[in-house]
C-alpha cells in the first residue's frame, strides 16, 4: 500500500500493527513464539494491544533466542500458537494490517493459519520498510531499529513483538505526518521559471 492511500486511510479508519517474534527466519519451517498487535484509532492513538508468548511446538534456534530474549523454558507453559491465532485474527478485525517487512510476519501468519487449516482475512497491508523508503528516501537503513535511532523513537525492549509493534506504530505516524496532504503529491509550479 503506498503512503499517499495511507494517508487517505488515516483519520478513517483503524490500523492494527502487528509484530511477530519467531524460531528462525524461514517460515515454512519456524513457528511464530511471541505476538505483538497494537490497534490505533482512526487518529493514530493506541487504543488496544495484544502481547502473547505461544509455544511454537519446536525448539527456538540459539540464534532467535540471544536476538529476543525468548527462550524455550519462557513459552513452555504456553498455549500453542494454533489456539492463539483466533484471538489474534479477532483483534486484528478489518483493520489495515500494518508491519516493518510485512511479507516476513504475513508469511509466519499465514503458516500459522494454514496448519489449522485456517485462512487469513484480506485485509489491506501497509509495509513500514516501504513506507519510510518513500517518506524518507535515501536513508542508509530502512532496518527498523535504525529508524527508530535515526528519528529519535524511543524502542523499548527491540526485539520483542508489541515493544517493536509500538515503535513502528510511531514509525507509521511519522511516515503519515511526511506524507503530502494531497494524493496528487508535491504541487509542481505549470511555468518554470528559465
Amino acid at each position: 500500500m503506498s503512503l499517499a492511500r495511507v494517508r487517505e486511510l488515516w483519520g478513517r479508519t483503524t490500523f492494527t500493527v502487528l509484530d511477530f517474534e519467531t524460531t528462525g527466519l524461514d517460515s515454512r519451517v519456524d513457528r511464530i513464539c511471541e505476538i505483538g498487535a497494537v490497534r490505533l484509532s482512526a487518529s493514530g492513538t493506541e487504543i488496544a494491544s495484544l502481547d502473547l508468548l505461544v509455544n511454537p511446538g519446536i525448539p527456538i534456534r540459539p540464534e532467535a533466542s540471544r536476538v529476543s530474549g525468548i527462550s524455550d523454558e519462557m513459552v513452555r507453559d504456553t498455549r500453542p500458537v494454533e489456539a492463539a491465532l483466533p484471538e489474534l485474527l479477532a483483534f486484528l478485525g478489518d483493520s489495515v494490517i500494518v508491519a516493518h517487512n510485512a511479507s516476513f510476519d504475513l508469511g509466519f501468519l499465514r503458516a500459522a493459519a494454514e496448519r489449522p487449516g485456517r485462512t487469513v482475512p484480506p485485509n489491506p497491508v501497509a509495509d513500514t520498510r516501504d513506507l519510510a523508503r518513500e517518506a524518507f528516501p535515501g536513508l542508509p537503513s530502512y532496518a527498523l531499529q535504525s529508524l527508530a535511532r535515526s528519528f529519535g523513537l524511543a524502542p523499548g525492549n527491540a526485539h520483542r513483538a508489541c515493544d517493536d509493534a509500538r515503535t513502528c506504530a510511531r514509525l507509521l505516524a511519522l511516515c503519515v505526518q511526511a506524507a503530502p496532504a494531497s494524493s496528487e503529491g508535491p504541487r509542481r509550479e505549470s511555468n518554470p521559471a528559465p
